[in-house]
Formats: structure tokens, C-alpha cells, sequence
């Protein structure tokens, strides 16, 4: 579901680079980029000029966000791993967060069950040879 809501947002809203990129490769846009395609579209007929986003391409939006979260919650699940792996104590990490002690051990709990959820849809295929954000750790096998 979110690989079909990128390919309906991506030829809706790619410009530049990205519209080549779909063309020759379809390498969907970048999730955020395509939400705030969708947002912009939104804001500027709210101002006047334009068309509304269409309810599918607001939709779509809001599967490629729930991925995008999803996303967000295992990589701070690892990185609130990786503070206690490095001795950092859970007044520390509180304190990074802006948070109470119970406050972010509560959070730790409620994200260490994403990082079972599967991944393999989650980030977009990234054009040959690109290599930013390698994922330390695969479930899935497929990436």
C-alpha cells in the first residue's frame, strides 16, 4: 500500500530532478516531499489560486506519512537502544528529550514494539549507487 501511494503521488507532484528520476527509474519522491507536496497544494488553493488536492492524493499522503512514523519511531527506538548501550543513564536521556525520567521510559516501551513491524516498504528505493541512511539492522531480508 505504501509503494502504490508513492507511485500516485510521485507523477502528481515530482518536479526537477525528481520528475527524471520517476521517469527513468520510478524512484518515488522522498515521503516528507511528498506530504508537503500535498500540504502545499492544500495551502495554496486555501489562498486562491489553484485546485484542491484530491481526496485520493490526500490519502495517499497519509499512508506515505503513517510510513514515514513508522520510520521515525524504530529509528528513535534504536538510537533510545544505542543511549543505554553507551552507559547513558535514563536521567540523561530525559533530559535529552525534555522529559521525566518515567516520561521517557514510558516512550522506550511503546516504540520497542515497532521494531518488529516489517520494513521492507517503509523507505523508498534509493536511486543506483546512492548509499545515505544504510540501515544497520534488516527484518525482512529484502533490503
Amino acid at each position: 500500500m505504501v509503494r502504490a501511494a508513492r507511485a500516485y503521488l510521485t507523477p502528481r507532484y515530482a518536479t526537477g530532478a525528481d520528475q527524471v528520476l520517476w521517469d527513468l527509474i520510478e524512484h518515488p519522491l522522498p515521503d516528507l516531499d511528498a506530504i508537503d507536496a500535498v500540504l502545499a497544494a492544500s495551502d495554496r488553493a486555501q489562498r486562491g489560486p489553484g485546485d484542491q488536492p484530491q481526496p485520493m492524493e490526500v490519502a495517499a499522503a497519509l499512508v506515505v506519512l503513517e510510513a514515514a512514523r513508522l520510520d521515525m519511531d524504530q529509528t528513535e527506538a534504536r538510537l533510545l537502544d544505542a543511549a543505554q548501550a553507551s552507559a547513558m543513564g535514563w536521567e540523561q536521556i530525559a533530559a535529552i528529550l525534555g522529559l521525566t525520567v518515567e516520561e521517557a521510559k514510558e516512550r522506550h516501551q511503546q516504540l520497542k514494539p515497532r521494531l518488529d513491524e516489517p520494513v521492507a516498504h517503509v523507505l523508498p528505493p534509493r536511486p543506483h549507487g546512492q548509499t545515505h541512511r544504510p540501515r544497520a539492522v534488516t527484518r525482512t531480508g529484502d533490503r
